[in-house]
């Protein structure tokens, strides 16, 4: 048995927890702020408007939204594990199988795609919804307000776009922070992108 064996795989150990804590952090910040704000304006078109103009939007927007929030509790999961592989570097035995790392690391990755082709489905809706009043207030410009069926475009329908735009940022982010952190995990450490240290 080679006695470097241990030394070596608790430095590989330490180095994998200092990756996970710095990407899991940078993760659940810069998605918590997209997922917020994507939130807080998709709830102030509703409320300003008393209703929900456009449900098809509404509904695919508001999944990617739950979805984006899940990714981040997720991203937890991340820096909880980064504190288990740290404590357990000394003792090969305790720490946690490489392929429960991996798997987790790719459910995370599964959840922001779905997250995304939700947000992508409301934002491509919102934009239909838009282009839909565009070409009817084009139609008829000098008797808008007489036609029935007129709809001007609202800044609140712009907030739609906002709202799926961030919460598709949100996913990005979160898919980006996962797909290094798998690298980081699969290949040696020094093939790596370099991951800024947090003084």
């Amino acid at each position: 048995m080679n006695p470097k064996r241990p030394s070596s795989f608790s430095q590989k150990v330490r180095e994998h927890s200092q990756i996970l804590q710095e990407v899991g952090w940078f993760r659940v910040l810069g998605q918590l702020v997209c997922t917020v704000v994507a939130a807080v304006i998709l709830s102030f078109s509703v409320v300003i408007t008393g209703k929900i103009s456009s449900p098809p939007t509404f509904y695919a927007t508001a999944g990617g939204i739950v979805a984006a929030f899940i990714s981040v509790f997720w991203s937890f999961g991340y820096i909880r594990l980064s504190d288990k592989l740290r404590r357990t570097a000394s003792d090969p035995a305790k720490a946690p199988p490489r392929a429960d790392v991996i798997r987790s690391l790719k459910n995370g990755i599964v959840l922001n795609l779905l997250g995304m082709g939700a947000s992508v489905l409301g934002m491509q809706a919102t934009v239909g919804l838009l282009v839909a009043k565009a070409l009817t207030s084009s139609a008829n410009p000098y008797y808008q307000g007489l036609s029935p069926g007129y709809s001007p475009v609202l800044a609140l329908d712009v907030f739609l776009v906002q709202a799926a735009a961030n919460t598709i940022l949100s996913h990005f982010l979160g898919l980006v922070f996962s797909l290094e952190l798998l690298r980081s995990v699969t290949l040696p450490p020094s093939e790596g992108f370099p991951i800024p240290r947090i003084a």
